[in-house]
């Protein structure tokens, strides 16, 4: 299957790109940086370069690769994460206006499959739920403080990916080799210098590594217009996160921290990951895609 990835630089794309050209399919990695064009051949794909803002452009990539599946991984984030809304100011015009370009050239050119990603957080940021969440309810909880736009904009993306028979990845929180906020945070507890956060948040976790295998499994066989939790078995609070990283490098316990505290200086992660409730069920990317996570 000819395959395009736009994003394909970004922490996930790499490892996709990878992924897809060891399973023998033919691959290209859509770029706005000429200068990241060496990093998609290195990783098995034909680099293409074009602006998702650009329509025209992206329907002469279209016409020129005619891919099979199209897969969108739009976003961008602070290299160490969003402390506040307005952080999130670019992902929200990738989501908003970047995704629809990209599904709409995809559907000009007849392509049949579309695969894009989004965060758990699509879910909302709700203090309580279930044990496990599922799909069934889309958007049950609400957006952080000053989150509405940003949490608006994830959410239509997925609505538009989703209205052109499309499917929508849900991620859980990255880890593992090339994630930039895990490796900052495996430096900083060798130093003992990161403080493991209490609070009632409990999140969902997966390893970089599984996040390529699970979108690779989709753009196979994935089913048309579905949600799918790409999530590993065990949640986990961030606190747990932080102390299990400590033990593993031979380092003291950490040092607890509130989210009350957080928040004075970093009014998004103290919501996000302190209490924000987000447990979220698997079980139907493993009967669908046939996926399970390797790692945790």
């Amino acid at each position: 299957m000819r395959v395009l990835v736009a994003g394909a630089t970004s922490v996930p794309g790499l490892p996709l790109l990878r992924e897809l050209d060891l399973r023998g399919h033919e691959v290209v990695g859509l770029t706005r940086s000429a200068s990241k064009t060496p990093q998609i051949s290195a990783a098995g794909a034909k680099p293409a370069v074009a602006d998702v803002f650009e329509p025209a452009q992206l329907d002469a990539v279209m016409a020129e690769f005619a891919p099979e599946a199209v897969v969108s991984l739009l976003t961008t984030l602070p290299a160490w994460g969003p402390k506040r809304p307005k952080d999130f100011e670019p992902a929200t015009r990738l989501w908003s206006v970047g995704a629809s370009n990209l599904v709409a050239a995809a559907q000009r050119a007849g392509v049949r499959r579309v695969v894009a990603e989004s965060v758990i957080f699509a879910y909302g940021y709700p203090p309580t739920g279930p044990a496990r969440i599922e799909e069934t309810d889309p958007y049950p909880g609400p957006p952080p403080p000053g989150g509405a736009g940003f949490l608006g904009a994830l959410r239509e993306m997925e609505q538009t990916v989703l209205s052109a028979g499309g499917i929508v990845l849900r991620y859980g929180i990255f880890y593992g080799p090339g994630v930039t906020h895990d490796e900052l945070f495996v430096k900083l507890a060798k130093w003992w210098a990161v403080p493991a956060m209490t609070g009632t948040g409990i999140l969902s976790w997966v390893h970089i590594d599984d996040v390529a295998r699970a979108t690779a499994d989709a753009v196979e066989r994935g089913r048309e217009a579905q949600i799918y939790n790409i999530v590993d078995d065990r949640p986990a609070s961030f606190g747990d996160y932080i102390r299990e990283l400590n033990a593993r490098l031979h380092r003291p316990r950490p040092w607890p921290i509130s989210p009350r505290l957080v928040g004075l200086v970093a009014s998004y992660p103290a919501t996000a990951f302190g209490r924000t409730w987000l447990p979220l069920s698997n079980a139907k990317a493993k009967a669908d895609l046939g996926w399970s996570p390797r790692q945790r």
